[in-house]
This record gives structure tokens, C-alpha cells and sequence, in this order.
């Protein structure tokens, strides 16, 4: 079964992530997939608009925490790299002129709340919830929140540092979704954006898109510096093998500060 399905009608396809299982947890095998799903896009001359959603009930639940903690018990449990590679961008998408509109149902947790902010329309199903809970599963947290879109800072730092689940309805009124319909109606909707977009100049659309994405407030590479000997920091502290395993076991995670 493939983890990730490409479907295209007309000039807009749809790429569905597809591991209800694991409520669409990224895998390595998902992340091959993904990036091999997302190139066929970028190619396609014929292809201007991609609907981004995941199959069952959930968008993305973020990194495949189980098989970390599975390989943490292995002696091993390294995360799949997401960020600042030759792969991905800030957000965990491949670069793309081209525009894409999120259809979250469901969780959009951690990196899969990543993948919806480099999405360029975004529309959620009432009751779909969202964090960064980076930092509550022992990992490094969007510090560069704030600068990016444009929040206030006290937003940015519940966000960024707690990582509490945000329903979709409040998302919509800090301006970070498009629209909040029914979940029967939620690839109707997807459509109705994607269509419109398609409907124009396809060169115009993708420069202008261009535009816009170099005007966005992005790390410079002193920045992605620091945040590499960050991660490089906190990635064999002993809080970090904590926090996932607490995830797993589903139990309070104790902190000792190493």
C-alpha cells in the first residue's frame, strides 16, 4: 500500500498522506514517498494547484514517535530529519512556486502543523486541533514563530513553548486559516480554492507566489547555525529520550534537567 497517494483532475491533483494507522505519522518510507509525490507535482507542467490532506482521521500527527521510541529502546532512536536539509525548507515542505492548499482534518500536530503553514490556503473541518508540541516531546521549538507569521508575541510563546492543542475555530481568528467549514464539506472546499487558483495564469500565479516567499522573514544561515548547534545540544539529553517515551507510554514525563 502506498503511504502517499497522487491524484490529479485537470490542472489540480491531490496528494493524500496515507498512514491512518499512525494517525499519518511521517515516516522514513513516508518521507521518500512524499518527497517523490511532491517532485511529480513541481515537474507537471500540467499540475498548478496540489490539495494537501491525509487519509482517515488525521492530517499529520507529526514525527513517527512510536518507531523513535522503538529505536530508542534498540540503543538507537534518532529522529527523521526535517529541517534545514537539501530536501526540505523551514517547514518541512520542498520548495515549491507552486500554490497549495492545506485540507486538514483531524490533528495537525508538530511537524504536520509545519507542513500547513507552508501551505498557501489553508481550511480546516470544524473540530480539527493543532500544535507545535515540539517542546513537550523533547525537541527544539519554533522560535522563529513570531517573525515568520507575524503573531504577537505572547501567542507566538504559548505556541512555541507549551505546545497545548488549538482548535481550529481559534486558529481561524488569529488569522492562520482561511476557513472553518463542516468536515463532510472540507475537500469540497479544498476544491472551491484549488479551482480558483487554477482558473489563472499559471506563470503569473507561481512568480507572484515567488514574490511573496522572499519577502517572508526566514532564518539566515548564522541563524540556521545556532539552531543546528541547538539541536545538537538537547539531541542526547536524557530529557529528550524522557519526553518521548512518556508520549509513547502515555504517562507524566519527569524532567531532571539533563
Amino acid at each position: 500500500m502506498s503511504l502517499v497517494n497522487y491524484e490529479q483532475d485537470d490542472h489540480v491533483c491531490v496528494i493524500t498522506l496515507n498512514r491512518p494507522e499512525r494517525l499519518n505519522a511521517m515516516s522514513a518510507e513516508m518521507k521518500t514517498e512524499f518527497l517523490d509525490a511532491m517532485k511529480k507535482f513541481e515537474e507537471d507542467e500540467s499540475a498548478r494547484v496540489a490539495i494537501l490532506t491525509g487519509a482517515g482521521r488525521s492530517f499529520c500527527a507529526g514525527r513517527d514517535m512510536k518507531s523513535q521510541a522503538e529505536g530508542y529502546a534498540k540503543g538507537d532512536g534518532k529522529m527523521v530529519p526535517l529541517t534545514y536539509t537539501s530536501e526540505y525548507n523551514l517547514f518541512g515542505m520542498p520548495d515549491t512556486n507552486k500554490p497549495i492548499v492545506a485540507a486538514v482534518n483531524g490533528f495537525a500536530m508538530g511537524l504536520g502543523w509545519y507542513m500547513m503553514l507552508d501551505c498557501d490556503i489553508r481550511v480546516a473541518a470544524a473540530g480539527a486541533q493543532f500544535a507545535m508540541s515540539e517542546v513537550p516531546t523533547g525537541a527544539l521549538g519554533p522560535y522563529w514563530l513570531a517573525g515568520v507569521d507575524i503573531l504577537p508575541w505572547p501567542i507566538a510563546a504559548e505556541i512555541a513553548l507549551i505546545g497545548d492543542r488549538i482548535p481550529a475555530e481559534r486558529l481561524l481568528s488569529l488569522n492562520l486559516l482561511n476557513a472553518v467549514v463542516p468536515a463532510e464539506e472540507l475537500m469540497d472546499e479544498a476544491m472551491r480554492w484549488a479551482k480558483k487558483i487554477a482558473a489563472l495564469p499559471p506563470q503569473h500565479v507561481q512568480q507572484t507566489k515567488a514574490l511573496m516567499r522572499q519577502m517572508r522573514a526566514m532564518p539566515d544561515q548564522d541563524m540556521a547555525r545556532k539552531e543546528t548547534e541547538a539541536r545538537l545540544f538537547l539531541g542526547p539529553r536524557e530529557d529528550s529520550k524522557e519526553a518521548v517515551l512518556a508520549w509513547t507510554e502515555r504517562r507524566p514525563a519527569h524532567y531532571t534537567g539533563r
